[in-house]
């Protein structure tokens, strides 16, 4: 969320593995004052590994075994960039992603799990596990009846596994386990161990003990002592080893690969990088590799984040040295054991559920914390961002100077009108609603140029006007780059150049644009002369204003914010030159008023009434859920004053953030025109009719 405090500090949360996901509520419950928290994570949601073999075996539900991170991140007050890291220097302290700016961090922490140990790559990981779902989906689609899937490793994790898979898949796919040891989960006691062996029994799982697994060729799989198994697939379950990004970045690392750290969970040789969970092995107390452990490291690795924030003395975690471990055996059944001693059967798994159901609920049930302000700063000369912070970042953009341009920069843009065009103009500014700046000046720069798509034009050239917050040098140079190097590529994507702009100190993160476009003379579309009979096409749903609201009160799951950071990031032009192609009667765009204030603009400049139908209405996922619960933007309430008590659905009044263009067409053109909208992938749909408009009656019917 929007710091209103001078950023002092820059940590950043890259995974979302079990410890950081601590690190986030107890950062939630009690903000640390000057800190800019930003959580990388690869995926939206992240599978809590207690519940995965029971997410598989269908005792829970997706939403049951995942945890959210949208809602918490924003509970947190923290930035989420979902993408994935493909190196970060801890030297000059970035992150680097495919397709986006680098990410700054003074202070980093990692915690982004591990890969299973594979002899050969002719087989999967079950790691990481959001990916390993993926792949058992497809993987139980496209096997015939009666193939044979071969779990390497089995350890506690691939036991367990192996179980959820047998009761998944029944007598339909068989299941081979390849264990290096005499026995299953060879670290548990005896009779833990023979709990878990009548479970195989019971599943009909075979088990092949005493080898290791090699490359998987031709539907047979090498094992040590050199003979081999039938098998069609082969999930690797065996011991963890790190990412390669670990070592590549200079970390030192052990012999698999994962971060050497101090008991404090800083790394021995960067002391501004931390990490915890299976990317890490503590000097001195190495532990397993297990959940358990990196559930536990949440609350020591908070408090040091905090102390190396501070400046202080990092205090030394001291993990016990055995935890009680609970592995299912599917059927309502598991075992547990701890300190040599055992316990198996349905209590035991009673608890187990209960245990990691409180565990899940202290993600959801958490409270957003109060803001508090940081004092105001002057804001005379314009509070202008210093010239070094300027030139830097237009160093970064130097193609999108140019192609309109008679000369070079100066203080002003200077351009040559190609001859018979109009001039269209517009200007749209607003203050950043997400704390990616990236993707905030991707979708500023969308929503600048829908203005021109609404009247027929294509965009030709922007002035950009853009604010940061006040920081040191190389943070202002980070945000305002990010943001800019977002909005030119939507820019030059869609044909307009950025020509100049204007960038000063503020509060808060903000960006807009003044666009110009051309169009011949005779083809601007306007608001008004939509005729009785015309039919009016939404090009894309509605619900961006709800469920930003959601999201800033930490009701937006992440899966709706993507939906609507996805919508708001595609720019009306494919929509507009489609539009044009069946000689619409009027258009606008949807925007600040709403659905029915940009109609109801349309209809006092045609003169001429609406029906629209409810049903009919396209809407962001999760839009109607939020607005059932009373979520909506503050600028709704505005637009429902402003327009009357409107009948029927929220989203008439939600006000969009990049939202579609509303056409009206003659009916014998409208489905024709849908069709092709949406043969190039867009949401369109067609949502009312226009009528004649009576003296008492309303302007807009609901049906």
């Amino acid at each position: 969320m929007q710091l209103s405090q001078t950023v002092q500090t820059d940590l950043v949360l890259l995974g979302a593995g079990h410890a950081h996901l601590e690190v986030l509520r107890r950062f939630a419950m009690r903000p640390e004052p000057g800190v800019r928290l930003t959580l990388i994570s690869r995926e939206a949601e992240t599978p809590y590994s207690g519940m995965l073999p029971g997410l598989i075996r269908g005792d829970y539900t997706h939403e049951q075994a995942h945890i959210d991170l949208a809602p918490l991140a924003a509970l947190a007050g923290a930035r989420l960039i979902f993408a994935e890291a493909t190196a970060f220097d801890p030297v000059t302290r970035t992150i680097t992603m495919p397709g986006r700016p680098d990410v700054l961090f003074d202070i980093l922490s990692v915690d982004i799990g591990g890969n299973p140990a594979m002899a050969s790559q002719r087989g999967t990981p079950v790691k990481p596990i959001g990916r390993f779902l993926g792949y058992l989906a497809q993987l139980e689609a496209e096997l015939p009846e009666g193939a044979k899937i071969a779990i390497i490793g089995a350890g506690p994790g691939g036991v367990e596994l192996t179980l959820a898979l047998a009761q998944r898949f029944g007598d339909r796919l068989r299941l081979v386990l390849v264990c290096a040891s005499t026995d299953p989960i060879p670290t548990a006691p005896p009779s833990a161990q023979r709990a878990a062996r009548e479970a195989l029994v019971d599943a009909n799982v075979e088990v092949v003990f005493g080898v290791t697994a090699g490359a998987l060729q031709n539907g047979r799989l090498a094992l040590s002592d050199g003979s081999s198994i039938d098998a069609d697939a082969a999930l690797w379950a065996t011991g963890v080893v790190g990412s390669p990004m670990l070592a590549a970045a200079g970390l030192a690392c052990d012999q698999s690969g994962c971060i050497r750290v101090h008991p404090t969970l800083a790394s021995v040789s960067h002391p501004q990088v931390f990490a915890a969970g299976d990317c890490a092995t503590i000097e001195g107390k190495p532990r397993p590799k297990a959940g358990v452990w990196a559930v536990r490291a949440g609350a020591p690795l908070a408090e040091n984040l905090r102390r190396a924030i501070r400046r202080q003395k990092l205090k030394p975690w001291k993990p016990q040295k055995h935890a009680l471990a609970i592995l299912g055996l599917g059927r309502g059944r598991a075992v547990a054991w701890r300190n040599g001693l055992a316990a198996h059967g349905r209590l035991v798994w009673r608890i187990k559920d209960h245990i990691d159901k409180r565990w899940m609920r202290m993600y959801s049930d958490i409270r957003m914390p109060m803001a508090e302000t940081d004092p105001m700063r002057c804001g005379g000369c314009g509070a202008k961002v210093s010239a070094e912070v300027l030139a830097s970042v237009l160093a970064t953009l130097p193609e999108q100077f140019g192609p309109n341009l008679l000369d070079g920069r100066d203080d002003a843009a200077v351009v040559r009108p190609p001859a018979g065009k109009l001039l269209v103009q517009s200007v749209d500014h607003f203050r950043a609603f997400l704390d990616d700046p990236y993707v905030f000046g991707q979708i500023a720069a969308a929503h600048a140029l829908s203005d021109i798509y609404a009247m027929g034009a294509e965009p030709w050239t922007a002035l950009a006007i853009a604010s940061v917050p006040y920081a040191d040098t190389h943070r202002m140079r980070s945000d305002l780059s990010a943001m800019l190097i977002g909005a030119t590529e939507v820019l030059r994507a869609d044909g307009c150049t950025l020509v100049g702009g204007h960038s000063a100190e503020a509060a808060e993160l903000a960006l807009g644009f003044s666009v110009t476009g051309l169009v011949g003379a005779g083809a601007v579309i306007r608001k008004g002369g939509l005729s009785p009979g015309d039919r009016l096409i939404l090009t894309k749903p509605l619900g961006t204003g709800i469920v930003l609201a959601g999201h800033m009160r930490g009701l937006t799951r992440s899966a709706w914010l993507l939906a609507a950071i996805a919508s708001m990031r595609i720019t009306n032009a494919e929509a507009g030159r489609i539009i044009r192609n069946f000689q619409p009667r009027a258009m606008t765009d949807i925007t600040g008023f709403g659905l029915a204030g940009h109609l109801r603009e349309m209809l006092n400049e045609s003169e001429m009434a609406a029906i629209l139908w409810a049903d009919a209405l396209p809407a962001l996922p999760g839009a109607r859920e939020l607005a059932a619960r009373g979520i909506e933007s503050t600028l709704a309430a505005a637009n429902r004053a402003w327009l009357g008590q409107v009948p029927g659905d929220a989203l008439l009044v939600d006000p969009q953030t990049s939202g579609g263009l509303l056409v009206g067409v003659p009916a014998n053109r409208a489905a024709a025109c849908v069709a092709a909208l949406q043969n190039a992938g867009l949401g369109a749909a067609e949502i009312g009719a226009i009528e004649q408009r009576e003296a008492t009656g309303r302007p807009i019917r609901i049906l």
